[in-house]
Order: C-alpha cells, then structure tokens, then sequence
C-alpha cells in the first residue's frame, strides 16, 4: 500500500501551470501529464537515470521541502538545530527521490479520477478525493491535500492519503523509529545518526546505480 500512496504523491507533483489553478485541475493536469510520459516509457527501459531525471523534473520543483521534512520529524524538529534541520531536508530529499524513482518503475497503466476540492474558509487549504483504478480493476480511494501560501498563487501538494495511510504519517513513524532506535543520547546526538545513516544509504544507492550502468 505505501507503494502506490508514494506513487500518487508522486504523480501529483508537477509544477508545470500550477497558477491560476484550482486544487482539482492541479491534481487532474499533474496526473495526466506524468502517465503521459511513462506510458511512452516500456518497463524495461526505464532506467535508474531516466526515472531519476522525471523525478527531478516533475516532483522535486514543486514539493515544499521544509513542510515535509518537518512532517516526516514530527516532535524531533524542534529538538534539531537549525544546521540539523537544513542537513535532514537535503537528506530527506535524497530520500524521496528515491523512493519516488522506485515507484515510477512501478507504473503500470494506473488511472485517477477526481471530485471537485473542498477548500477552507480562509482559502490557503484544499482538499481533493480521487480514486485509483489499478490494472487489476480494484478501484482504491485517495484524499490529497493542498495548500498555498500567502506569497504564491500556487497549489502545493503536501500529503497524499490513500486507504487511510498518510504519506507523511508514514515517513514520521519510518523516522521515529530510527531515532528511538539508536544509541541513548542528547537529541543532537540522535540526529548526528540518522543524519549519517540517511547518508550512508544514499551512498550505497548511488553506488549500486553506478555499478548497473
């Protein structure tokens, strides 16, 4: 499940004429034109570079990196300082883009319908239910949020929830049990880990896709 809940998040990222949009047409363009290009794309030629390079171009724009990453920490980041903080959004972007990477991979003619956004009274949240049609027939149900901040006439995506599962709850529960699972320490200290685990993963990663090439 928290496959196709990063591939929705994913798909719903594309900053491509965002403004002027409504929250629904954000989500129906975004979804349409990433398909697009990987329906074009067969399986077995979407490489890790090639993958990569969409994710680049369509979801890493358009995510508001600090709004995640605090999401993704939860509690743990106001215990971070403010270095710490900058070093885990750098680190949780490596993150993303790899999970994302995986689950474009794993596209498979999935389609999305959506109802029209529910938007707050003070207009800066909005909220938009689809539903995922798998290959398969099943249909599964999708929430997305939206916001837009003061300084912007855009609509960002902020979390996807599919089945009930968040994406961001998900990524916090993921990080809480890191944190709570290295050695006993200050928080600063807890953060030097993850900090490094998160980077030592990136390391291997790229080294795998180098030794694919």
């Amino acid at each position: 499940m928290f496959r196709f809940l990063i591939l929705i998040s994913a798909l719903l990222c594309n900053l491509t004429a965002w403004a002027a949009q409504t929250p629904s047409e954000v989500v129906a363009k975004a979804t349409s034109q990433l398909t697009e290009r990987l329906n074009q794309t067969p399986v077995e030629q979407r490489t890790e570079n090639l993958v990569r390079e969409l994710v680049m171009s369509f979801i890493v724009p358009a995510i508001d990196q600090e709004k995640i990453a605090k999401g993704a920490l939860g509690k743990y980041w106001r215990l971070a300082s403010s270095t710490q903080q900058q070093e885990f959004i750098d680190r949780f972007r490596e993150l993303q883009i790899r999970t994302y990477s995986g689950a474009f991979k794993a596209f498979s003619g999935e389609k999305l319908e959506f109802e029209e956004a529910r938007i707050n009274p003070e207009g800066d949240k909005a909220f938009v239910q689809g539903f995922l049609t798998q290959s398969n027939g099943n249909t599964v149900p999708i929430d997305f949020k939206l916001y837009r901040k003061d300084t912007e006439d855009q609509w960002r995506v902020y979390d996807a929830v599919v089945s009930g599962l968040s994406m961001v709850k998900t990524y916090r529960d993921q990080m809480a049990e890191r944190l709570q699972g290295t050695h006993p320490g200050n928080a600063k200290t807890r953060m030097d880990d993850l900090l490094q685990q998160l980077q030592q993963e990136a390391d291997r990663a790229a080294q795998a896709n180098l030794a694919a090439e």
